[in-house]
């Protein structure tokens, strides 16, 4: 009884997240890896098992890089930043974040500065990863 509840359950937070998924275009902008990529993402726990989903159950940057982190088989590290609420890309495969690059999230070309996991992203968006010069 109780695992068949479980499976209900599972399968039931499964179908809405994929209820949730969109198709968007992933650019990441390293010295080294670089890629645009078409991939599909919806709301799921990323890095530590956190869901991330802009709080509205939603897609988000951070799901497109993980879910096109799992699909092509590339690396991609971050850590939780107590204040901002939200992870912060530390390296994208080979290229990694320092005391002169960061990474920076773009959504249709606009920065975002609030984190990734806090914007929500739709279908058809341009979403993009850039190692760039701190300001």
């Amino acid at each position: 009884m109780r695992s068949s509840l479980f499976f209900a359950l599972f399968s039931a937070l499964v179908a809405s997240v994929q209820s949730q998924s969109v198709k968007v275009t992933l650019e990441i902008d390293g010295k080294d890896f670089t890629g645009t990529i078409p991939i599909t993402t919806g709301p799921r726990p990323v890095f530590d098992g956190t869901l991330c989903d802009a709080g509205s159950n939603s897609a988000t940057p951070t799901t497109a890089l993980v879910d096109a982190s799992d699909k092509f088989e590339f690396n991609v590290q971050s850590h939780y930043d107590e204040a901002l609420k939200d992870f912060i890309i530390t390296a994208i495969d080979v290229d990694e974040a320092d005391s002169a690059y960061q990474w920076n999230i773009y959504v249709n070309n606009a920065l975002i500065t609030n984190g990734g996991c806090h914007v929500a992203v739709t279908g058809g968006d341009q979403v993009k990863f850039a190692l760039e010069p701190i300001q």
